[in-house]
């Protein structure tokens, strides 16, 4: 299972390095672009659709690499790749996280952020059986860049997608199992980065 995911990972990585150098030649004529790397902790959650369901958070991290093309002065587009431990305090769930942000540079250094991600399921505590293999949630940010390419970066991503697969069930406790429910991933991220 770890050799897999290793291969599909690294096929998605150089994809997105294809894409990043096509969208770098694309911009290269209008803006500037650079790379860099960011690392954060991660406040997550699962909202589940069960009455009475409400499991504690849980706090992971996050580890990845960015593009940041310069549309103009105040506005940049950034896709980003990053590994991703969320979930809940007696499950953890990871992702290969994929957002694409739109900021907004509005004052000095200060930006909001906006945009997709896409979460592709890597592995899970307990194994990934009963959980989709893909995640879609909006994330929406606010964040500071110093003029040396140092960062701080603070983001909320929702998940609007369900990631309980059909076949999950959970033990009642009353000799019978609950099927048909459903999950939405909720995380605050606080990170920092360097831009090269």
């Amino acid at each position: 299972m770890l050799c897999i995911t290793i291969f599909y990972l690294g096929i998605l990585m150089k994809k997105i390095l294809f894409f990043a150098l096509f969208l770098s030649f694309s911009f290269s004529g209008l803006a500037q672009v650079d790379f860099g790397v960011k690392a954060g902790l991660n406040f997550s959650n699962i909202h589940f659709s069960l009455k009475g369901a409400s499991p504690e958070g849980a706090v992971g991290y996050s580890l990845g690499t960015f593009v940041d093309f310069e549309l103009n002065r105040n506005f940049h587009l950034q896709p980003e790749i990053q590994y991703s431990k969320e979930g809940i305090k007696d499950g953890s769930v990871n992702y290969l996280n994929v957002p694409v942000t739109l900021k907004w540079y509005f004052f000095e250094g200060i930006h909001l952020n906006a945009g997709p991600q896409l979460g592709i399921l890597v592995d899970a505590e307990g194994g990934t059986e009963g959980l989709k293999t893909t995640n879609f949630s909006t994330v929406f940010g606010l964040g500071y860049e110093t003029p040396g390419g140092f960062m701080i970066d603070t983001r909320y991503a929702l998940g609007v997608a369900n990631i309980v697969g059909e076949d999950a069930y959970v033990d009642s406790g009353m000799g019978y199992n609950i099927v048909g429910f459903s999950g939405w991933t909720r995380t605050f991220q606080i990170g920092i980065g360097y831009k090269f």
